[in-house]
């Protein structure tokens, strides 16, 4: 189903011409340095053609002669190769330069295989070359040894000629590409080929790949020269005689073509999500017949702009994000996912075409931020089948991790169900939204501060599961939920306000998530009545009932404090009840809440609003038959809820007994308020 997929994707971008997809016997990789040579074979000059980014050199991607697997044997390629090929010099610490004499005079000996009937006067240059060069004769007196020694100390040093004066390269050359083709003809057509039937395309007598030429490289934990996907390499993995990729019976044209379709996914800026724990994800639209480029464009976006973080829900915070990215693209010649403009487009502005586009994507991406209903005709080739590809290397091999496919009427119900789940709503003015999965990942590690330390903490294995979950619609993973339970336990950041007012939040979000597809997938009616994005005082859950008493009783504390105070309780308090015991309330409420109670008549008795505080605390106790000994992971996660939710509740209300609502209080949060969104 995999790569039946990509070679549907593979034959739709053949048809596209922006798309820079190779056709057969042919490969876009990456090349470094160009030979301009005589018509006699001299090397004249070596120029550098790799792009300045940061302080990196990237080099430039082209279309070349195919560049199947090369295992551990000799293998030269045509017109496009390693230094080590075409100049037959590899590195040396010693020398400065090593002489590779097998692989040069294998790479001679296929150019003038293959050009010695061409009269073409770059057909000629190049067998002049071969004729003229000779590796062992090179020496430090050589005009271009020092750019000789810059190519054998590049990583990535693939060569390609070009004719002095000519503004072509060799291997575009038409005449030369012919021959190029006809070769590749003889050789599918070659006697010793195995026939059969393709696992892939249905088709009957195809040659049958004996190895899949064409590596996938991108992956992250693989070799840098790409990886096998399908590989039979050892007796164990062989049945019925059959030798290596024998064993599952792919034709030369889709093994290649399901290999080109997920290289030019793993280097599309649009089509790969960058982070994504301990796997590498691609992801695209199906192309259907006659849609408009908008459609699939619009879908990809939303996508990846989901899950990159990188677009806001406000269409017009996107379009100065996009104006902004613009600058940086015309300086450093960076990219985004979402945002990739065409090659044949001006830099200089962004059409109009575009903004609309990003526009559109702003809208689809607030609408499942926000879980909104959409009609049917809102969605962009709604029926269209949507692709997301997890992969993950072990040097020359990969492992599918995930895979996942349906229409994207079905991604978006999806997406928008994981956002109803996450739904938590902050204090104050403060927009919702919904929190990246960087940041959610965040929360499980120990809070230095310092991003790049927490980040090489954070789990891979755990990101990846929750992103499983988020396409899947099942439960969420156990192991983020139990982590951050346990880190709040231990640090208390729970409180909507202050410093740590986006991590409660999280927090909040990721609990109520977690328990309500809990709820969900085993029919727990008596939690749902908690899980909701605010305050709801008609739960009786004691767990949760419990969590909004520690919250008052806390800020019984923090009145009596502030009571005919000039500066803030935050400020005259050293610590509250919730940095001493909010550990042990949430675990071992028997143990702690007598001790609570006892502490808040001292407070409330000093405090201006006491009787207000006094009057919720009876309330909340109403539900309270007796604190329990004891709350598991579940109901610990119940507790902080509760707190946070009232915590976050903070609107003045009116008093019986002629009593007035608390306006320092108010004013208090309304400063913490203004402070958090800042």
């Amino acid at each position: 189903m995999i790569i039946q997929s990509l070679y549907k994707r593979y034959e739709q971008l053949l048809q596209d011409t922006t798309s820079e997809m190779s056709k057969p016997g042919y490969s876009l990789d990456k090349v470094s340095f160009v030979l301009e040579i005589s018509k006699d074979g001299e090397l004249l000059n070596i120029v550098d053609i790799r792009t300045q980014k940061g302080k990196k050199k990237i080099p430039h991607r082209m279309t070349v002669p195919e560049h199947p697997v090369r295992t551990s044997g000799i293998k030269p390629f045509f017109l496009s190769d390693k230094a080590e090929y075409i100049l037959g010099i590899l590195t040396d610490k010693a020398a400065g330069l090593k002489v590779s004499l097998g692989k040069y005079n294998s790479s001679a000996a296929l150019h003038q295989k293959l050009l010695a009937e061409c009269q073409r006067p770059e057909a000629r240059a190049i067998i002049n070359f071969y004729e003229r060069w000779n590796p062992q004769e090179l020496s430090e007196t050589l005009p271009l040894y020092s750019e000789l020694l810059k190519i054998v100390g590049t990583t990535d040093n693939n060569l390609v000629f070009r004719l002095n004066g000519a503004k072509e390269y060799v291997h575009d050359v038409s005449e030369i590409l012919e021959i190029w083709d006809r070769s590749i003809m003889e050789a599918e057509s070659d006697g010793d080929a195995v026939l059969g039937n393709c696992l892939v395309t249905g088709r009957s007598n195809q040659p049958i790949a004996k190895v899949h030429k064409v590596n996938i490289k991108g992956v992250q934990n693989s070799q840098s020269s790409g990886a096998s996907i399908v590989s039979f390499n050892f007796p164990a993995l062989e049945s019925y005689g059959k030798t290596q990729s024998y064993n599952a019976p792919v034709s030369e044209a889709a093994s290649v073509g399901y290999a080109k379709a997920l290289n030019h996914l793993l280097l599309s800026e649009r089509n790969r999500l960058r982070q994504m724990g301990d796997m590498t994800v691609v992801f695209w639209a199906e192309r259907l017949p006659g849609e408009p480029q908008e459609e699939w464009e619009l879908q990809e976006g939303m996508f990846g702009a989901l899950f990159s973080g990188t677009m806001d829900s406000s269409a017009s915070e996107n379009e100065h994000s996009m104006n902004e990215l613009q600058d940086e693209q015309t300086e450093s010649g960076s990219s985004n996912a979402h945002m990739q403009l065409k090659a044949n487009h001006s830099e200089a502005a962004i059409t109009e075409q575009e903004r609309g586009l990003t526009h559109q994507i702003a809208d689809l991406l607030g609408r499942v931020k926000r879980a909104e209903t959409v009609s049917a005709d809102m969605l962009p080739a709604r029926e269209s089948f949507f692709y997301v590809l997890g992969m993950s290397g072990n040097n020359a091999r990969l492992a599918t991790r995930f895979f996942w496919q349906s229409s994207f009427e079905d991604l978006f119900r999806k997406l928008s169900l994981y956002a109803s789940d996450m739904e938590i709503k902050r204090p104050g003015k403060i927009p919702a939204d919904l929190p990246s999965l960087f940041h959610i990942m965040l929360q499980t590690v120990r809070q230095t501060g310092e991003i790049s330390k927490m980040r090489k903490s954070i789990s891979g294995a755990m990101e990846s599961e929750w992103f499983r979950a988020i396409l899947s619609g099942g439960a969420l993973p156990y192991s983020v939920y139990a982590a951050i339970v346990g880190r709040t336990r231990v640090d208390g950041h729970m409180s909507p306000y202050g410093e740590h007012g986006k991590a409660a939040w999280i927090r909040a979000s990721v609990i109520k998530a977690y328990l309500t597809r809990y709820a969900r997938i085993h029919k727990r009616d008596d939690l749902k009545e908690a899980l909701t994005p605010m305050l709801n005082e008609n739960v009786q859950v004691v767990a949760y009932r419990l969590g909004r008493l520690f919250a008052v009783l806390e800020r019984a504390q923090i009145d009596a404090a502030s009571k005919n105070a000039d500066t803030t309780a935050k400020k005259r308090l050293n610590a509250t009840i919730k940095d001493r015991y909010f550990s042990s309330a949430s675990a071992t409420p028997a143990a702690v809440f007598p001790i609570l109670l006892r502490l808040a008549q001292h407070h409330m008795s000093k405090a201006e609003y006491g009787k207000a505080r006094d009057k919720e605390i009876a309330a909340i106790l109403q539900g309270v038959e007796h604190f329990p000994n004891h709350l598991d992971l579940k109901q610990q996660g119940l507790f902080m809820l509760g707190y946070y939710h009232q915590a976050a509740y903070r609107a003045s209300s009116n008093v019986e007994d002629g009593e007035k609502s608390d306006p320092k209080a108010v004013d208090q949060d309304k400063s913490e308020q203004d402070t958090e969104q800042e």
